[in-house]
């Protein structure tokens, strides 16, 4: 009996020793299970905020995707089939040489106004057909109670200088399809107008070349 006893006592000890083991591995594992996970989570989340494309997913649309350059109007004829539209070409000081493009302002001004002007050219917009004939951008005009009139660079700036705007710093978008799927135009176009002063402005800062500010007759005005 007391063999038996001591045979026990000696089982009892002998399993005593040989739990904790296999109990301290299993946490062990279990834990080395959970600090992998974490790990894999940490790295899963750190990679997310890079998608494919690059870092101008993440970019703020704002006025510096526009590409706006100073322009100027060397010839313009009436649209053969449209009582609306100009047919104007335009220097931008680009290799490729000039650029036509269409407005509407037929009706808003006459063709003498509009031969010889210094503009403002929304560059990066992409072509597309106007009454059947292409168009290679947009020139910016101030519209109000005013009447219509162009947005008119400082003097002195060149055909080509690009119009900046304090604050909205970056390079504008050249691809069309991207600037269209961000929408940048109609997101700024809310935000674009003339102050009381005449002065270009996107949210009130001023558009301006190294000469000076743009600026438009008709004062408090929408520019598009």
């Amino acid at each position: 009996g007391d063999a038996g006893a001591a045979g026990g006592s000696a089982g009892g000890a002998g399993g005593g020793k040989e739990r904790p083991p296999a109990d301290a591995a299993a946490k062990a594992a279990a834990k080395a299970k959970k600090d992998a996970d974490k790990e894999k989570k940490a790295a899963k989340k750190a990679a997310a905020p890079a998608p494919a494309g690059g870092g101008d997913e993440a970019r703020a649309v704002d006025v510096s995707w526009l590409d706006m350059r100073v322009g100027h109007i060397t010839a313009a004829e009436a649209h053969p089939e449209s009582d609306k539209l100009y047919i104007e070409t335009i220097d931008l000081g680009e290799p490729a040489g000039p650029r036509q493009i269409l407005s509407g302002l037929a009706q808003h001004l006459p063709i003498d106004a509009v031969r010889g002007a210094r503009v403002v050219v929304l560059c990066n917009l992409g072509s597309k057909k106007l009454g059947g004939v292409e168009s290679q951008g947009m020139v910016l005009c101030a519209k109000g109670e005013g009447g219509l009139c162009f947005v008119t660079p400082p003097d002195g700036s060149a055909p080509g200088a690009r119009v900046s705007f304090e604050g909205f710093e970056g390079e504008p978008e050249q691809n069309p399809k991207k600037l269209a799927k961000k929408k940048a135009w109609e997101t700024c176009l809310p935000d674009l107008a003339t102050d009381a002063e005449g002065v270009a402005c996107y949210k009130g800062v001023a558009f301006a070349t190294a000469e000076g500010k743009c600026t438009a007759a008709v004062k408090g005005a929408q520019i598009s």
